[in-house]
Order: C-alpha cells, then structure tokens, then sequence
C-alpha cells in the first residue's frame, strides 16, 4: 500500500526524466550526424555572408537578399532550420559549396 502512495505522490517525479531520455534519444541520430559536419561548410558560410555584408544595401544582389529572407524565417518558431536546411538552400541558390559531410561519413537516418 504504501508503495502505491509513494507513486501518486512522487511519481510524476519520474516521468519527466524519463521523458527527458526518450526525447534525448530520438535526438540522437540527428546529434551524430551534426557532429560530423564537414567544418568547411561552416568557413564557406561565414565568407558567404561576409561578401553579403560587403554589399551596398541600394545594390544588393537577388541572392543576398534571398539569404537575408531565409534567416529571417528561420527565426520564427514555426520554421525548422539547421545548418542542413541552409546548405541545401545556399546550394539550391547556385553556391558552390564543400561536400556537407566528409567522404568517410554516412549520415544516419
């Protein structure tokens, strides 16, 4: 009886660590694969911006004000972004850009 009571009580207690673990573990696959992000991505990111930044704000460039765009709606909450999301993006924009992986990795699913 007692250890019944002690569940009503405190058991909620448990539970959200529990669920702390399981969403820590559904996260996983997408931490490794973010982890082994090729770093020269990141590099080619910053000079990216840096050239947009150079930019005269009267004569900025269509692609430049698409990646302005892009990282506005990536603030909002509604909008899922990571460094995937803007690769793919940056890349669909007709940047050349570093393999997002090295060659030794296969991302997991």
């Amino acid at each position: 009886m007692f250890s019944r009571q002690w569940f009503w009580k405190y058991g909620y207690l448990l539970i959200v660590p529990v669920g702390l673990l399981f969403f820590w573990f559904l996260g996983s696959a997408d931490r490794t694969n973010q982890e082994n992000v090729n770093p020269e991505v990141f590099v080619e990111f910053k000079k990216i911006e840096a050239n947009c930044h150079a930019e005269d704000f009267s004569q900025q460039s269509s692609q430049c004000t698409a990646i302005y765009k892009f990282k506005k709606e990536c603030k909002q909450v509604t909008r899922k972004c990571n460094s995937l999301t803007y690769y793919e993006f940056l890349a669909s924009k007709g940047f050349v850009l570093p393999p997002y992986y090295p060659a030794n990795y296969t991302p997991i699913d």
